[in-house]
């Protein structure tokens, strides 16, 4: 079985940081490392890939053998270990496979660490908010009734309410005497009489809700 080549470092790039990444390898070879920089070799095993970014929003992952190389203005904080592109940039370099040595870092193929610096949390679902419960007219309607007995008692009067599937009723007393019947049905007819006004329909209302109330009882 071949083994694997071993190299020191490996270096990534966009090409508008070529010319950059270039002189730090050239300057790298000269330290005396050795410098991997085509991703030909996916096998190949480093002690640290060392991508050049401009913004460390191109890093997704802070693993220990990626040493990103910031090119641009770093930020006011961040959680990614980086070096600057700088004049110490190669000794920086030099002194951490020199600390990796003595330490007795063991390598990791240039393909592991490549998928770990691309690698990006996958964001949770987001767990869409429940649709509105669309409330009926006539509950509606029927809650407004419900809220007004405290009104009508400071006025010596006395309130019933029904809610059915289709109907609203309310009737409304004073000392056990009817003053007005009111039925408000799905199919938009109102219903309302005053005693007195319509004997006959008043008669009519007034013994249907009296049904209703009863079946409800």
């Amino acid at each position: 079985m071949t083994e694997s080549a071993t190299y020191d470092i490996a270096v990534s790039f966009a090409e508008d940081q070529r010319t950059v990444a270039e002189e730090v390898v050239e300057a790298c070879r000269q330290r005396g490392l050795t410098v991997l920089e085509s991703n030909d070799l996916p096998q190949a095993e480093v002690r640290y890939l060392v991508p050049f970014v401009s913004t460390l929003d191109e890093i997704a992952s802070d693993h220990e053998h990626v040493l990103p190389v910031l090119t641009g203005e770093p930020p006011a904080s961040s959680d990614v270990r980086y070096l600057r592109a700088d004049e110490y940039l190669v000794n920086s370099l030099v002194a951490r496979i020199e600390a990796a040595e003595t330490a007795g870092q063991h390598r990791v193929p240039v393909a592991d660490l490549a998928a770990a610096l691309k690698q990006e949390e996958t964001p949770e679902p987001e767990t869409p908010e429940p649709a509105p419960v669309q409330q009926s007219p006539l509950r509606a309607l029927a809650e407004q009734f419900a809220a007004a007995p405290p009104a009508l008692a400071r006025r010596g009067l006395a309130g019933t309410l029904h809610l059915g599937g289709t109907t609203v009723a309310v009737r409304v007393e004073r000392e056990n005497d009817a003053v007005y019947a009111l039925e408000v049905r799905d199919d938009e007819i109102v219903n309302f009489v005053v005693v007195g006004d319509s004997p006959e329909l008043f008669s009519t209302l007034w013994q249907r809700i009296e049904d209703m109330l009863t079946a409800t009882a």
